[in-house]
């Protein structure tokens, strides 16, 4: 039994040599049934960057880490009565092939730079299914570094699995599977090939998965899915926010074009719509060239929303709160107001990069001043039934520039943002009903401005509550707020004659 062991470790070391090699006349007569495969470039670095430089990171003690089990029976890629086992002596055919090509692999692995571990005897025949052969690529045969991720090439090794059947007379069905360490899927070979040929053949399809270049790969390519999937979704493509600012654009060169048309007294169709076409080309041109030669993201979009959006409404509640006249001015005052705030969060812009986070407390800060402004007029005058267009324009135009400003010094993420809003929506509700009693009979100016402030005292108490109980999120959750407009095809409706398109128009994403 000695003897006949050395004679096959001379044979096998013999094999590993020509294989190595890459001899024409080795590889014909290993493989004379398959047309003729160039080899390897003689300089794997020269050919692949990318694997010289995994090669020189690794140098056979990460990703050179393997597991050989022991040879097994039938191959596995067709149904059949008889269970995956190993030979036994009652097939002597498969089970002197078996002993055979068990020894040359492991020998092959070897003399090929590999760490085997000679101690693992190999699962037992009910665990040796594809998922088993997963499971032990994510279980290193050496305790890992402390730091070392499951599933990546640090904390894994390679797994080499056998597979014989015997096709009758003295052909044989061999299947080698093997996964690199972590992997999530299977290479495999397969190949019809004489009883005399089964030991060579086995080392020849082991050889082509794991040389250098191709085990390499494997292993950098597992290592890759493993990092994505625990760092999640990639980043943003460059400029995503160009929908965004396109509509913006859109919108703000209609109302533009709407508001100088109708500043020169004119009402005539026949020159709104050009100038409207105009205005929304020139505003979804600019927005297009923008993002184009910058960066914008889509919190740098959101931005400049609430910019020219509060300082539009702003200057048109304040035109009308102060009662400008000719009527057709106020639009002017519109104009001027989104220009302004256009250009302040353009400015911000040159020196900061904002986020969701930075986009949702500029517009809540919008949104708050307005409400707070238009309550402390109402509050000032004693009346609840008065229209407080001038409050309403000034706190909105306050609200967003300081919260503008405050965005470009504080990282906040959405979420505790509008949970802010939220807060405070709830606390003046709950204020206003409180005091709801002062407004059913006799409402005089004292009680109305009891009334307007306990909704002003609770709109504060509920957005620091909000504040203070959300003050463990942290500003990574920005991702959890991303908003994009759709329209178009939306879906379809099946008919007798075929599907009818459904067309329509919204927002889509994450808050």
């Amino acid at each position: 039994m000695m003897a006949r062991r050395s004679r096959t470790r001379v044979v096998t070391a013999a094999l590993v040599a020509a294989v190595a090699s890459a001899s024409p006349m080795a590889i014909h007569a290993a493989r004379a049934d398959e047309p003729a495969k160039a080899t390897e470039p003689a300089d794997s670095r020269a050919a692949d960057p990318k694997v010289a430089d995994l090669k020189d990171k690794d140098k056979g003690d990460k990703s050179l880490r393997i597991v050989v089990w022991p040879t097994l029976t039938p191959a596995g890629d067709t149904a059949t009565r008889t269970p995956m086992h190993r030979p036994t002596e009652a097939e002597p055919a498969l089970f002197s092939r078996s002993q055979e090509l068990d020894v040359t692999l492991r020998d092959a692995v070897q003399d090929l730079g590999f760490q085997v571990d000679l101690a693992e005897a190999g699962p037992d025949p009910s665990h040796s299914r594809d998922l088993d052969l997963l499971e032990r690529a994510t279980q290193p045969i050496i305790k890992p570094k402390p730091d070392a991720p499951k599933g990546t090439a640090e904390g894994g090794t390679w797994v080499v699995s056998a597979r014989i059947e015997a096709l009758g007379g003295d052909t044989f069905l061999l299947r080698i599977i093997a996964v690199p360490p972590g992997g999530r899927e299977l290479r495999v070979r397969v190949g019809k090939v004489n009883g005399a040929d089964v030991s060579v053949r086995g080392l020849v399809m082991l050889r082509d998965m794991l040389s250098s270049s191709s085990a390499a790969v494997l292993v950098q390519t597992a290592t890759d899915k493993a990092k994505a999937e625990d760092l999640g979704p990639g980043e943003a493509p460059r400029s995503a926010g160009r929908a965004v600012l396109a509509v913006h654009g859109a919108v703000f060169g209609g109302f533009t074009a709407f508001a100088l048309q109708r500043s020169t007294g004119s009402e005539d169709p026949r020159v709104l719509f050009p100038l409207l076409a105009v205005g929304t080309g020139v505003g979804i041109g600019s927005a297009l060239l923008i993002s184009a030669e910058w960066d914008v993201t889509t919190g740098n979009a959101w931005y400049v929303t609430a910019g020219s959006f509060w300082g539009t409404f702003a200057g048109i509640a304040l035109a009308n709160g102060t009662n400008v006249n000719p009527f057709t001015d106020r639009y002017t005052w519109g104009v001027v107001g989104g220009v302004s705030g256009l250009g302040l969060a353009t400015l911000a812009l040159v020196k900061n990069k904002m986020d969701e986070g930075d986009a949702v407390l500029t517009h809540s800060g919008g949104g708050l001043g307005f409400f707070g402004g238009a309550v402390t007029e109402l509050l000032v005058r004693g009346s609840v039934t008065d229209t407080p267009q001038v409050g309403a324009g000034l706190g909105a135009a306050a609200g967003v520039i300081s919260m503008g400003a405050l965005s470009t010094l504080v990282k906040v993420s959405p979420g505790r943002v509008l949970l802010m809003d939220l807060g405070a929506g709830l606390g003046a509700l709950g204020g206003a009903a409180l005091t709801s009693p002062l407004l059913f009979e006799n409402v005089t100016p004292g009680k109305a401005r009891g009334f307007l402030a306990a909704t002003l005292a609770g709109t504060t108490l509920g957005a620091a509550t909000a504040w203070y109980v959300t003050r463990d999120l942290k500003p990574k959750d920005t991702a959890l707020f991303k908003i994009m407009p759709n329209a178009g095809v939306i879906g379809s409706s099946d008919t007798p004659k075929g599907a009818v398109p459904a067309y329509g128009a919204g927002l889509y994403g994450t808050f």
